[in-house]
């Protein structure tokens, strides 16, 4: 272990270093007269999957499942989810609501409009729910990944769809009308996340895949503007230099700031028999600002998984990525990172991903 140090942070309380890198644990505030909420899953000491979220470091559980996304609105919290063979629901603060659908339904993402609640995700198939009501979405094979309302109440959902010729389409749903997003030619991609500019234009975040000689399949963390215009995001070297693709996660705009939250995988070098030499490749946290790929720091080597970045927000100059960093004894550790500085949610012995992460004005 490298020798512990004790740095002095303003908006943090206690602060350790380890082999992970700059670790803090969170006890008050992640950003000053800010709360931030911070949506995902750990598993107890049973085994058992808890959904669950945390205030300002603070854990708050909601029972058997994982949290998706969730939102604060006018002091409430609300959270989407799902539980393996069970069915998706939403909380309202802790009480839950079940979503209509076949008992095998996933949900997302949520968004609060007028009162109302809206979800997306799959039921056999993509769909959305108003409150607990589902709205069905075509497609076929295909499911919704994202969700945002406009002021005028326009629902916008983003997902992806696959067509006759077995491709995978990014696409959103708008009042429940399908509109096809670029992607590479001969190549795949899809919706993960969807937000909405402060000046109401329509951002959709996910990943594209193009073809490739060598790989197969090259991915990239992308995004798509409301005219369907996509932008794929630097991997960083490209795949001659050991890197294999990135994905995007989530997004946030703020301004003329674009941000895209994801990870990018590394190509495991070989020895002289051809085997991965240990230690090498693997997967690592990064956020995108402007196309500009931020590296986020902390996490060990673990089974290839070092850390995953899922979602972002930025406030009053603070940006706040939601993700997982791996441990000695776990590939997944719920984390935070607050302007790249690594914030381990739990014990690093807890198995568990944040998912999601909402800061409030």
């Amino acid at each position: 272990m490298k020798k512990t140090l004790l740095l002095i942070l303003s908006i943090f309380i206690a602060v350790s270093c380890g082999e992970e890198g700059d670790s803090v644990s969170a006890r008050k505030e992640f950003i000053p007269d800010k709360d931030v909420y911070i949506g995902g899953y750990i598993n107890n000491s049973s085994g058992q999957q808890i959904a669950c979220y945390w205030k300002n470091g603070v854990r708050f559980d909601l029972g058997e499942g994982e949290v998706s996304d969730l939102v604060v609105v006018e002091g409430k919290v609300y959270a989407v989810g799902y539980n393996f063979g069970g069915n998706a629901s939403y909380w309202v603060d802790n009480e839950q609501f079940e979503l209509e659908g076949t008992g095998n339904a996933e949900a997302y993402a949520i968004a609060v409009h007028d009162g109302d609640v809206y979800t997306a995700g799959r039921d056999n198939g993509a769909a959305y729910w108003k409150n607990t009501k589902k709205n069905k979405l075509s497609g076929g094979d295909s499911s919704g990944y994202g969700i945002a309302v406009k002021d005028n109440g326009n629902v916008f959902v983003g997902g992806y769809y696959m067509n006759n010729h077995h491709f995978v389409i990014p696409a959103y749903w708008k009042n429940g009308a399908r509109t096809n997003l670029s992607r590479p030619s001969g190549g795949d991609g899809e919706v993960l996340d969807v937000e909405v500019s402060n000046n109401g234009t329509m951002y959709y975040f996910g990943m594209s895949m193009a073809p490739n000689n060598m790989l197969g399949y090259l991915p990239k963390a992308s995004y798509w503007k409301a005219n369907g215009n996509r932008t794929d995001m630097p991997n960083g070297g490209g795949w001659q230099k050991g890197i294999y693709g990135g994905e995007g996660n989530g997004g946030y705009v703020e301004g003329d700031m674009v941000y895209v939250a994801g990870k990018v995988d590394w190509i495991a070098e070989v020895d002289d028999e051809g085997k991965d030499i240990p230690g090498t490749g693997g997967t690592y946290a990064h956020y995108w600002m402007n196309g500009t790929k931020v590296d986020l720091p902390g996490g060990v080597f673990n089974n290839y998984w070092v850390s995953t970045a899922y979602d972002i927000a930025v406030k009053a100059g603070f940006v706040v990525v939601a993700g997982d960093v791996a441990s000695e004894s776990q590939t997944q550790v719920p984390a935070a990172w607050v302007n790249e500085q690594l914030i381990h949610l739990e014990g690093e012995d807890t198995h568990g991903v944040a998912k999601a992460v909402y800061i409030t004005d």
